[in-house]
């Protein structure tokens, strides 16, 4: 059964900064596929050698038909690298033939920068900060966003308990991240969370810091209203 057409098959675009995160989600969507065997080279395009065989005929129609179904996926291949990535790197994927050339070109131009894309990042986390009139749902928004990058550095676990083990570990620096960027009028909600056993994870720590701030909100809001309502007496 034919598989349908696929214009973006992923919804990361490929910049100068999320080659991991791009290369893993389409890899695993090639793999879905079927079609990881074109970028590593088990694929190879069909060759024909021509015999004395009066069959000749049939077998040389049989290649040019084998040959373009290779010619179609592997067109496919690169027109979805194409299609989600910008314009200044797929500008380049006309310089190369296949689909397994275009990803050794991308493999060497962007793996060698990752090492310092995750110094960056973990710059950026450890001087993160909340900032003022920052709501906390946008300080956990961006936060995130720093861990999710980060993520794709991690290893990957083949051993269920080290799977488990390593969460927890990650877990657990997650939430001293998240408490540690924390403002002062917080402190003491981050006081009674890190004395708690078992640690709360950060979506629980997160939803407690949420009822502190729409109190806050809530005096702000009842002071504003009492300042508006009490009489200005004119001198006699």
């Amino acid at each position: 059964m034919a598989q349908p057409e696929v214009f973006q098959p992923i919804s990361i675009i490929l910049n100068e900064s999320n080659y991991r995160l791009w290369s893993s989600a389409m890899q695993r969507f090639l793999q879905a596929r079927k079609l990881w065997k074109y970028i590593i080279g088990d694929a190879q395009p069909p060759h024909f050698s021509k015999t004395d065989d009066d069959n000749d005929d049939n077998l040389h129609a049989q290649y040019q038909s084998q040959l373009e179904d290779w010619d179609s996926i592997n067109s496919n291949i690169i027109t979805w690298f194409s299609n989600t990535s910008v314009s200044s790197i797929h500008s380049f994927f006309t310089l190369f033939e296949t689909a397994k050339e275009v990803w050794n070109y991308l493999v060497e131009r962007y793996s060698s920068v990752d090492g310092a894309n995750e110094y960056q990042s973990v710059l950026e986390l450890y001087d993160f900060r909340f900032e003022p009139h920052q709501t906390l749902t946008d300080f956990y928004n961006k936060i995130s966003n720093l861990w999710n990058y980060l993520a794709q550095f991690e290893p990957t676990w083949t051993c269920p308990t080290d799977t488990t083990a390593f969460h927890a570990h990650r877990d657990r620096s997650r939430l001293c991240h998240f408490l540690l960027a924390l403002p002062p009028d917080y402190e003491h909600i981050r006081a009674s969370l890190l004395h708690r056993h078992p640690l709360p994870t950060v979506g629980q720590a997160l939803a407690e810091l949420r009822s502190e701030e729409t109190r806050k909100k809530t005096m702000v809001y009842q002071h504003s209203q009492l300042v508006l309502a009490t009489p200005v007496w004119a001198p006699l």
